[in-house]
């Protein structure tokens, strides 16, 4: 819940029928398969998080060395700081000015799914701490990969699997090694490329935007703002007085 809501009526796997209030943070657990019922007397504002089975047995197998664990919902009411911080995050992400980064987005899903299975099955086992950043090879091997692949839609676990890791302590290992998260490592490489084409001038701004991996002209023109301070017209104008 990202605001509280009053009398919320709602069964889960049964025909009971709680009604509790929500606060700021109540976390709702719905596993695949199971029924639920939710009614509401008011607006409500919330946001769903949907992670299928396949993807949330593939991080157990991976994070925790868990196959086949079962989320087990908590009781009606509970607030969950963590899930919240994380919701918040991707509900920023999805309602910004500009365009939702995949890559962003697929690591807090990431994140989201692992907490859930740290603190939400009856399996529950600590994942091992990642300390460190990625080894020498790992690390020359996501280098190499994002540089041939950087243009086209890049999610996490393909990303971890170049690396050999898990998914999880990709994100972690990655930003201690590049010091930038993966998806910002991956705007940098996008806007290094269309500077560098604005520079030649042999392309109007909208290829530009679409050759280094941006869904629009507007997309490009805003992101070069928000990380370097200018827009594409002034990194043409840039380059003819160098």
């Amino acid at each position: 819940m990202l605001r509280p809501a009053r009398k919320l009526r709602a069964s889960l796997g049964s025909d009971r029928t709680t009604q509790y209030d929500a606060p700021v943070g109540c976390l709702v657990i719905n596993p695949a398969g199971v029924d639920s019922r939710l009614a509401w007397s008011q607006t409500r504002e919330n946001a769903v998080v949907s992670i299928s089975p396949e993807a949330l047995s593939e991080l157990a197998a991976h994070e925790l060395d868990l196959p086949g664990v079962e989320l087990e919902p908590p009781a009606f009411g509970t607030v969950d700081l963590r899930a919240l911080n994380i919701a918040q995050m991707i509900t920023a992400e999805l309602t910004g000015r500009l365009p939702p980064n995949e890559l962003y987005l697929d690591s807090l899903l990431t994140v989201f799914g692992v907490h859930l299975l740290r603190t939400y099955t009856g399996r529950n086992r600590q994942a091992v701490s990642s300390k460190g950043g990625l080894s020498a090879v790992g690390a020359r091997r996501v280098r190499e990969y994002l540089d041939q692949n950087f243009v086209r839609k890049v999610m996490v676990a393909e990303l971890a699997s170049v690396a050999g890791v898990s998914p999880n302590h990709f994100i972690a290992r990655f930003a201690r090694t590049f010091g930038m998260p993966p998806h910002r490592y991956l705007i940098n490489l996008r806007l290094d490329l269309a500077e560098k084409l604005l520079a030649g001038g042999e392309f109007p701004i909208a290829e530009i935007a679409y050759l280094a991996g941006f869904s629009d002209q507007s997309h490009l023109a805003a992101t070069m703002k928000k990380y370097r301070g200018r827009t594409p017209g002034e990194a043409g104008n840039a380059s003819l007085k160098t």
